[in-house]
């Protein structure tokens, strides 16, 4: 009797499940891709479009919502050259405590 398929059964097989596994992995592939586009987009908007809140503020709203059954709401953007330096030292220093004594990377703390 003659084989008729150019490849062995067990190599068939082995392409078959290749392919099935495949097409889950491009597909997850695909929405990771599709998400960081949605990443890029918001925050290229960001550069035009004041976000009217942000994450850290939707989560102190809702805390503050739950604890007092109320909630007092009130921002207003300024411009980057209306924010005093000393404000923006200041931030910058909350989120690096030794901001001032290194050349802008914490070696180790890497």
């Amino acid at each position: 009797m003659i084989d008729r398929h150019p490849f062995p059964t067990g190599t068939r097989r082995r392409r078959a499940g290749w392919r099935r596994l495949a097409r889950p992995v491009a597909l997850v592939a695909l929405v990771l891709l599709a998400l960081q586009g949605v990443f890029a987009v918001r925050i290229a908007a960001m550069a035009i479009v004041d976000p009217q809140s942000t994450a850290f503020q939707r989560s102190e709203a809702w805390r503050l919502l739950r604890e007092d059954g109320r909630m007092r709401w009130r921002h207003q953007w300024v411009d980057y050259g209306r924010i005093s330096p000393h404000l923006k030292r200041a931030v910058i220093a909350s989120e690096d405590a030794g901001f001032t004594e290194h050349s802008g990377v914490e070696w180790d703390a890497i």
